[in-house]
């Protein structure tokens, strides 16, 4: 962690200590259920508004969400791999792991390794996630038919929306940050074909 408990481009890192008050129960959720402050949270901290609403967002989802937390994780690593986002997808490979979500590491190595999933239900819910994220969630009546028909129904297709808001809100601020990994799970981002883009963006 940088001693001055800031990213690379200056965004502090709170913790329990230092953190606004309003950010402070998120933080003591993930101490009480990862173990850690993990340092995306502790970034975000400094916008309760954007810290509240992704923890939220994920606890409502483990809460109240019709996907099981196994898929739910699944969507978000997806998410997460498609935006190219070191950070979350390598975090999202280690809690996965827990008995939260229980997933295998064949699903996580499905997702990093862009193949097939075992499980062809699975193959399935990646194809919708892909489809509703790069395309806004536009897509043909068939298309929609096709992700019923594999067993899931409507109130999963509008969990993979804030599945994918979820992400949003992690993987864009990781980018603008730099968030650095947390050592916890750090060598789980070996071996991923990016890395954060600092190169100037020509705005369109």
């Amino acid at each position: 962690m940088n001693p001055k408990h800031q990213t690379e481009r200056n965004f502090v890192m709170h913790t329990l200590e230092t953190a606004p008050e309003a950010a402070k129960p998120a933080l003591q959720w993930y101490q009480d259920n990862f173990g850690l402050q993990p340092y995306l949270a502790q970034v975000m901290a400094s916008s309760p508004a954007l810290l509240l609403a992704y923890w939220q967002t994920q606890t409502g989802l483990l809460t109240h969400g019709a996907l099981s937390k196994q898929e739910i994780n699944i969507v978000e690593t997806v998410v997460a791999h498609e935006n190219r986002c070191q950070y979350c997808v390598a975090g999202h490979t280690a809690f996965g792991k827990d008995p939260i979500f229980n997933n295998t590491d064949e699903q996580m190595n499905a997702i990093r390794n862009e193949v097939d999933f075992a499980e062809p239900k699975l193959n399935v819910l990646r194809d919708f996630t892909l489809l509703v994220m790069k395309h806004q969630g536009r897509m043909a009546d068939e298309q929609l038919e096709q992700f019923l028909a594999a067993g899931y129904s409507r109130s999963h297709a509008l969990d993979v929306v804030a599945c994918i808001a979820a992400k949003v809100m992690s993987n864009f601020a990781n980018q603008i940050a730099l968030t650095p990994i947390d050592d916890a799970f750090s060598p789980l981002a070996e071996g991923l074909p990016y890395v954060e883009n600092r190169q100037v963006i020509a705005v369109s």
